[in-house]
Formats: structure tokens, sequence, C-alpha cells
């Protein structure tokens, strides 16, 4: 006796055809795979994404409120604190490096009373923010020369560590995991 439900009716066919089957099943992956990669994807905004209260307070400060693209380069020693004079010239001239390029806007200086926050408490760490000019999702294009500056700020003040991150760390993980996943396709077989 042969089932008469449609999964034991599908079983027989396919046992009995089973090029047809197999290669069916083959072709209908290879549509379905097709057929996602053509729809695309729509990328959510984090800001927006909120849910109650809080979800429409972000919703309306994403919408209403541009808020900058900020970045914040730290200096920092193991011996000299800001009141040495190389270390507070280390800082004078990032300051000085940093809002010299077009993009850079609002500096803060640690060494400005209000700005006391900004320091250490033990003194042997200064953060010095600003923001990016213009559109913040627009930021990752604009970091190299402030990365260049801040680089040629550490080259002029070997005594002390001087670093930057914020929108500039931010391109470089992207830029390391889109570098892994061209390895990750070249050495993978899908």
């Amino acid at each position: 006796s042969h089932p008469t439900n449609l999964a034991g009716r599908m079983g027989r066919w396919s046992a009995q055809h089973r090029k047809t089957a197999i290669f069916g099943w083959l072709a209908f992956v290879v549509v379905a795979f097709a057929a996602g990669i053509l729809s695309g994807t729509t990328k959510i905004e984090p800001a927006t994404s909120g849910v109650g209260e809080s979800g429409r307070i972000d919703k309306l400060l994403h919408e209403e409120f541009v808020q900058p693209a900020e970045e914040s380069v730290l200096i920092q020693s193991d011996t000299l604190t800001v009141k040495d004079p190389a270390f507070t010239a280390a800082v004078e001239d990032v300051i000085a490096r940093v809002s010299a390029v077009d993009v850079v806007m609002d500096v803060q200086s640690p060494l400005d009373p209000e700005n006391a926050g900004q320091v250490g408490q033990a003194g042997h760490a200064a953060l010095i923010d600003f923001e990016i000019r213009g559109d913040p999702d627009d930021a990752v294009k604009k970091i190299d020369p402030v990365v260049a500056a801040v680089d040629e700020a550490q080259e002029a003040n070997p005594d002390v560590f001087v670093g930057s991150f914020g929108v500039s760390a931010d391109k470089e993980v992207e830029a390391a995991f889109l570098d892994d996943l061209k390895k990750a396709g070249l050495l993978s077989i899908p």
C-alpha cells in the first residue's frame, strides 16, 4: 500500500526521481539566494529604533537636533604631569595642530579651569575634546587630516603619548572588519 498523505507521496516521488529532486532543490536554493540578494537590506538607525517614551525622545533628538561627531585626543605620561612644562607644551601643541584643521570645531582644552574634568586625578593624563564639523555620517571621510595632525603632534612630543579616538577609532575598526571580511571571502567556500 502506498501512503496517501502529501509527505508520503512527495517522498515516494523523490525516491523514484532522485536526480530531478536533487537538482530541483539546488535550483530552488540558488533562486532563493539570488532573490534575497536582489531584494537588498534595510539599515536600521540605532537612534530611531527605540520603543516607548525614550524611543520617541531618541527619534526626536535624532531628527531635530543633529549632533556633530566627536573626537578626543589623549595625552598621557608615566612621569610628567599636567603641571610640567613639557606636558603643557604637548597639550598646547596638539590644540594648535588640531584647531588648524578645517573640519575641527569647538576644541575643549584641559588646561582651561572649567575643563578640569578632562585631567586625570593624578595629573598624568589629559583629554582634548572637539567636534567634527558637518554631517556626523560624513565624519569618517573627514577624519584623516585630524589623525595626521595628531600623529605629527606625537612625533613632535616624544616624552608623552598622544593618541586619538572617537571617529578615528570607528574608521579603524570598520577598516579592520572589512579587511577581515575580504580575507574570509577569499579563504572560505560559500
